[in-house]
């Protein structure tokens, strides 16, 4: 008989044999590809010290095929639970080192169990996402073997799939694409709340080239059917573009400190060390006065927030429309503007559909809204119209996320709001708790030219010289209407603010708004966004 001893050390040398993964020859062929191995990018995500592994000495399930005999670590996933910046975190990670990280039945159930303890103790859970899709041999596998996983069937993995729908408003979920995910298995990652990827490395599609090209007879690479760069650009998949591992890591360890651990908790507070009352005088140069020119609405916020620092997110989707988080007074917000340096800030299809998702996230877990308004409205197109995505649809949606949502709201009128624009952007009949407006406010139910041409018809008609009179009825209107005292007379905003105050006045706000009670709603499974 072996003593305590000798099982412990040979407890710590099956550890070290499993430790690193795979080989050494398939850790230099990661490494030659500039990739982490998945035991490195755990070390780089969690605090030091503080990553307990769960499930490292779970073995693969028999298949019948010759990879049976061949030891594959952990089934080629680390998952587990640890620290980051302080504060509990759950994640996977998929060894590519090991069968490629393919996904098997084993690899799954041990995701899935990850996401339902992470739901269940009010955890977020980070994906670290590396994998060659499904591995084949699990599917054709001889073995009668079933793993006791909600809704997973052998080879299928469903628990991968039917937690990340439950996660959704429980507790905040990032997938971090650092490598390859295709076909089923793309699917999971893509339901999280973030998603960040690498550029040139990481791709996401539903089919594979070869298959692709199997049943279209076209040629196509990775990059062109689900790259990060068309994730971030055309399809708005990807919330945050990076060049490497640690890029990929770092930017999800500050998103993390943004947000609660689960949708009962507010997000922490941070003492950033700027003051609250703080001004600042370039807001009195950076917007024009004049309609026709543009600017960037970035420097506006960059001159509220705490610091200056501002965490954008689809930056390069619909950026039109800016979304993203900050802090006002160590609190987080979240940020929504319109930027009138892209397509004059006009709504589309694609600012609508990122406007909306984002406004629901931040409604899930406490974090107030702060709307920055300089839009004409939506733009005006044909195509547009006729999009396969349907202009109304979409447009329907942000619409939809601020009338739902219950955190506190604050809109700032910074210049123009035309037509449906308000809608978009949240105004005092829509739930909004404070509004306030610039002295360049000019906001607008309907658009001036079609008001003169409707209400004085008749007149213009009769006039000896129409264009005149149309004319001046347009400077009278204008001159009546398009100003933000007209505005606060009818309700439509709180007060007229001096720019350089807004950041007191928001912090001042938020704080007011700190207790804010969820108003009383009729009871109901959930509600139906026009999807």
């Amino acid at each position: 008989m072996t003593d305590m001893r000798e099982r412990i050390e040979e407890l710590g040398e099956r550890r070290k044999r499993l430790q690193p993964g795979g080989d050494e020859a398939a850790i230099e062929k990661q490494h030659g590809r500039g990739k982490l191995t998945a035991w490195e990018r755990i070390e780089k995500l969690y605090d030091p010290g503080t990553f307990q592994e769960i499930g490292i000495w779970t073995q693969p399930m028999k298949t019948g095929f010759d990879i049976d005999s061949r030891e594959l670590p952990r089934d080629a996933v680390i998952v587990g639970y640890g620290e980051v910046n302080g504060r509990n975190v759950y994640s996977y990670s998929h060894d590519f080192t090991v069968l490629a990280g393919t996904q098997s039945t084993i690899q799954n159930s041990k995701v899935a169990r990850a996401m339902e303890k992470a739901m269940e103790e009010g955890i977020p859970l980070v994906g670290m996402v590396d994998s060659g899709a499904i591995r084949i041999h699990d599917l054709f596998g001889r073995s009668g073997f079933k793993v006791p996983v909600r809704g997973s069937p052998v080879g299928g993995g469903g628990g991968f799939m039917y937690y990340p729908p439950l996660m959704s408003g429980v507790v905040p979920h990032i997938s971090l694409m650092v490598g390859p995910c295709y076909a089923g298995s793309a699917y999971s990652p893509i339901m999280a709340d973030f998603v960040i990827m690498r550029r040139n490395i990481a791709f996401m599609s539903v089919a594979s080239p070869p298959i692709l090209k199997a049943v279209t007879f076209v040629d196509v690479t990775e990059e062109e059917i689900g790259g990060a760069l068309l994730h971030s650009e055309v399809t708005g998949s990807n919330d945050i573009l990076v060049d490497s591992d640690e890029e990929a890591i770092e930017n999800c360890k500050e998103l993390l400190t943004f947000l609660p651990s689960n949708w009962r908790e507010k997000p922490p507070v941070v003492d950033t060390g700027d003051d609250p009352k703080r001004t600042d005088e370039r807001l009195l140069d950076i917007v024009p006065t004049d309609l026709s020119k543009a600017y960037d609405m970035h420097e506006v916020i960059s001159s509220i927030v705490d610091n200056g620092h501002f965490f954008e997110l689809q930056a390069l989707y619909a950026p039109n429309m800016i979304i993203g988080y900050a802090r006002l007074a160590g609190r987080t917000v979240g940020i929504v503007a319109n930027n009138p340096a892209v397509g004059d800030g006009c709504v589309d299809v694609n600012s609508a559909d990122k406007e909306a998702r984002f406004i629901r996230f931040c409604d899930c877990f406490n974090i107030p809204l702060i709307f920055l308004v300089d839009t004409p409205g939506f733009l005006p197109s044909l195509e547009e119209e006729q999009s396969r995505d349907g202009l109304e649809r979409n447009a329907a949606k942000p619409v939809f996320a601020i009338c739902e949502s219950t955190v506190p709201k604050i809109t700032v009128y910074v210049r123009r709001c035309y037509g449906a624009g308000r809608l978009v952007m949240g105004t005092e009949r829509m739930g909004c708790d404070a509004v306030y407006a610039w002295p360049t406010a000019d906001v607008r139910i309907e658009e001036f030219d079609r008001a003169a041409d409707s209400l004085y018809k008749a007149e213009i008609e009769a006039a000896e010289n129409p264009e005149e009179l149309r004319r001046e009825l347009m400077e009278n209107i204008h001159d009546k209407y398009a100003t933000p005292y007209h505005l606060a007379g009818i309700q439509g905003a709180d007060d007229i603010i001096d720019p350089r105050e807004t950041r007191p006045i928001l912090v001042n706000t938020l704080n007011r708004l700190s207790k804010k009670l969820e108003p009383a709603r009729p009871w109901r499974k959930h509600s139906l966004i026009p999807l």
